[in-house]
């Protein structure tokens, strides 16, 4: 028997492959057929100007109620109470751009979380959403309270009515005070730190009110930082001789009052209950904390 020639042999193989391709790609046409054509019956995916209800619905209508009033169902554990869109005046103007950042960072010490995971386009449309809510397009236009008028002009977060977390202070005497023994008084918790120089420069004004309202305000000088008492009075003496210097005995009341910044004030209406709080110093001899605090002080015996 003769051997095939290699010219004869690769023309072979070459022909039996483009055979074996042929008939392989000719199965897959019949077995697998055309793409289908494209279902035009189905919606389109709604615009941007129309998800914005949806998203707010989702992510914004439990605490901000569904047309923007703060009254969702979530609202009533929430401290400081969600924003009523409708209400004025707002802390900045109600621009698109403040929206956005807003919905975006989030506010530290709030309940409002940052949505920075949002898609770009929910994003959008739920600002959109809520600069219409802003408008009045949510319903009627509801104005601030006398109240918060006054607690919005002295820059105090709006707290009425809440309950303060407990409070037990030591000072360095050893000697026990309990914010729930003083209730009949108003009381202005002032959370400072030893090296915080805004906030020991603020101590003589207010024991300066306290002695001015002498069994009507009660100051309570509460140090963030000092390992005693005793270390904190050390530091307060140097500015205020004579203020007492306390400090939290569990060692969480910050946490609970929720101190992010320094000097941070908390007001205690005289029946116990909170009435707002607010960062940063403050010029207690400014019309608008000397209007705040008379409006809560108890009536002078």
């Amino acid at each position: 028997m003769k051997r095939l020639s290699f010219p004869l042999l690769a023309a072979v193989l070459l022909v039996a492959t483009g055979a074996v391709g042929w008939g392989i790609g000719t199965w897959r046409k019949r077995a697998v057929g055309p793409a289908p054509a494209p279902d035009q019956t189905q919606p389109a995916p709604a615009p941007v100007a129309d998800r914005g209800p949806l998203v707010y619905q989702m992510y914004c209508a439990s605490c901000h109620g569904p047309d923007g009033h703060g009254d969702g169902t979530a609202s009533a554990a929430l401290r400081p109470p969600p924003r009523d869109f409708a209400a004025r005046p707002w802390r900045f103007a109600p621009t698109p751009e403040a929206i956005r950042r807003v919905t975006f960072d989030g506010i530290p010490g709030t309940a409002m979380a940052s949505f920075r995971s949002l898609p770009p386009a929910d994003l959008d449309a739920v600002v959109a959403h809520v600069e219409r809510l802003a408008a009045g397009g949510g319903g009627s236009v509801k104005p601030l309270s006398a109240d918060a008028q006054l607690l919005a002009a002295a820059g105090f977060t709006d707290l009425t009515g809440a309950a303060p977390p407990p409070l037990s202070l030591l000072d360095a005497r050893d000697r026990t005070t309990r914010l729930a023994d003083l209730k009949g008084q108003l009381v202005l918790l002032h959370f400072w730190g030893t090296n915080c120089t805004h906030c020991v420069k603020e101590v003589p004004a207010l024991q300066r009110l306290e002695h001015e309202h002498a069994g009507r305000l009660k100051v309570l000088h509460v140090c963030t930082d000092a390992d005693t008492p005793a270390d904190a009075q050390a530091v307060l003496d140097k500015f205020a001789p004579g203020a007492p210097a306390l400090v939290e005995a569990s060692g969480v009341g910050a946490a609970r009052y929720e101190v992010q910044a320094l000097p941070t004030v908390w007001l205690i209406a005289p029946d116990g209950t909170a009435v707002g709080r607010s960062s940063g110093a403050k010029d207690w001899a400014a019309g608008p904390q000397t209007k705040l605090l008379a409006r809560w002080l108890p009536p002078a015996k």
